[in-house]
């Protein structure tokens, strides 16, 4: 075991360091990552500069706030030092991988006082794909899922109101960040009883509430509706077959699993395994919520993000079973051996060329920093609004969007808003620049695409892509994008 242990233990170093390097390449990165970063980056900004984080959404520039304020409050705080840019969200972010790391560790060693259990849990964290780029962009997911973790740790080793100080800046941070504290609550009434539970329990509930009614009024209502009207009118609210499918599954290539198959197998071995061992059962309980919320959560734009809580306790879970396994003789052993060959063989595959890269650009999409300046130099020469679908390269181009791709469809379909004044702009060409990630009148995309429905999984509303169609020809091709322009030439941008 000292071998197969050493070995293990220098392909999670090498990772590690991919991680570290990878976080020094994105966070450093001066454009747009991932589509989300922009609509985060638009509000920070808003916020930093003295508006409203939740507007109304029916109106011009039509500004939708998916999420809970802690993390566009922090961002704010962050652009009002930097600017116009994702460095101090994504610094952020990778805060939070590194905490889970360390967290995750800690509960590892906290059950088993075995070094090697509690290092491979929280290196397997870092070294997962998945981790190493959610950990590295300016978005809520990492974050609150550190403060959850952080939370667990500190009440279930008896730090009760650190616990649900920390679990209740989850919840302010992403609202379906509750596994860890359910968890937390139902292994405390196993163990101290259901009443005194229920009154932790009520605190817990209490804090949130005070905090969100709080944050309800310095909004004058604006998080409560938004946020409403988010819910209400978010489509596809479970997984679709097809979205789970993309989530293990890399188009192209025959191998199915072809990400994280060791990941996978890890998790779900020491999930079964922990039904049978009592000490790893809140663990377990842990990760069966997080799998709860995992498959309830899932609609329309969620994407690998939603396997993180899952995996991350899965790593815990594997690191308690590498602990207790090591330990005796036999079969336990020869499984650990087999198991780490398996990880190694991952990892290795996982950093060869050209698997690396390929396992990134899977994760978010295709950048350019050429491409991405480009676009930014063309918004800055337009006058008048632009549609862009990367929101961010217009705010780096110090110019407000007009509206947010993905959110403004979402409302749009589900009422929440009028988007005919948009579409009748676009079809009179009022838009002297539309800046697209496909080009519509490519026939593939146009084979791909179910008339009338929406374009590029929600990215787009069919009415403004028909409008493209109408009444634009293509302009410039860069890169992943494509720029359009009117027909006819200018028009009145009033």
């Amino acid at each position: 075991m000292p071998i197969v242990s050493a070995i293990l233990g220098a392909a999670l170093v090498a990772h590690i360091l991919i991680f570290f390097l990878h976080a020094y390449q994105a966070v450093t990165f001066p454009y747009q990552l991932d589509y989300g970063e922009g609509p985060i980056l638009q509000i920070a900004l808003r916020v930093a500069q003295g508006h409203e984080m939740y507007p109304p959404i029916d109106r011009p520039p039509y500004i939708i706030a998916s999420y809970v304020p802690l993390y566009y409050l922090l961002s704010a705080l962050g652009v009002k030092l930097t600017g116009p840019s994702f460095l101090f969200g994504r610094l952020l972010s990778l805060a939070g991988a590194v905490a889970i790391a360390l967290f995750a560790g800690l509960i590892v060693w906290d059950r088993t006082r075995h070094r090697f259990s509690a290092f491979l849990a929280g290196g397997l964290i870092l070294a997962m794909p998945h981790f190493m780029v959610w950990g590295t962009f300016m978005r809520v997911d990492v974050p609150a899922l550190a403060f959850a973790v952080a939370g667990f740790y500190l009440f279930t080793r008896g730090w009760r109101a650190a616990g649900i100080s920390s679990f209740a800046l989850g919840t302010l941070t992403r609202r379906t960040t509750v596994a860890g504290m359910g968890a937390a609550f139902l292994d405390y009434a196993k163990q101290h009883g259901p009443w005194r539970a229920a009154r932790a329990f009520a605190v817990q509930i209490l804090l949130i509430v005070l905090l969100l009614a709080a944050a309800v009024l310095a909004t004058r209502g604006g998080l409560y509706h938004q946020l409403y009207l988010h819910t209400a009118t978010s489509v596809g609210k479970a997984w679709t077959w097809e979205q789970l499918r993309s989530l293990l599954w890399v188009p192209g290539n025959p191998c199915p699993l072809k990400l994280w198959p060791a990941y996978f197998a890890v998790t779900g071995i020491a999930a079964i395994w922990s039904a049978f061992h009592r000490p790893s059962r809140v663990l377990l309980c842990y990760f069966l919520l997080a799998c709860l919320v995992f498959l309830t959560a899932g609609r329309i734009g969620s994407a690998h993000n939603y396997l993180l809580e899952p995996t991350a306790v899965g790593a815990m879970l594997f690191g308690v079973m590498w602990a207790e396994l090591s330990r005796r003789p036999g079969l336990g052993r020869v499984a650990l051996m087999l198991i780490a060959g398996g990880l190694a063989a991952q990892m290795v595959w996982t950093v060869r060329p050209p698997h690396l890269p390929e396992t990134f650009s899977v994760l978010q999409v295709r950048v350019d920093p050429a491409a991405s300046q480009r676009v930014i130099d063309r918004i800055k020469q337009t006058e008048g609004p632009v549609l862009c679908e990367d929101t961010g390269l217009s705010l780096l181009a110090g110019r407000e969007p007009p509206l947010m791709p993905f959110e403004f469809t979402m409302m749009a379909r589900g009422g929440a808003l009028d988007p005919t004044p948009v579409f009748d702009r676009v079809r009179e060409g009022r838009y002297p620049l539309v800046v697209l990630r496909f080009n519509p009148f490519d026939p593939r995309e146009i084979e791909l695409h179910d008339p009338g429905d929406d374009w590029k999984a929600g990215r787009w509303p069919d009415g403004i892509i028909s409008g493209v169609t109408a009444s634009y020809r293509l302009d410039e091709e860069v890169g992943p994008y494509f720029l359009f322009v009117p027909k006819s030439g200018p028009r009145d941008m009033a």
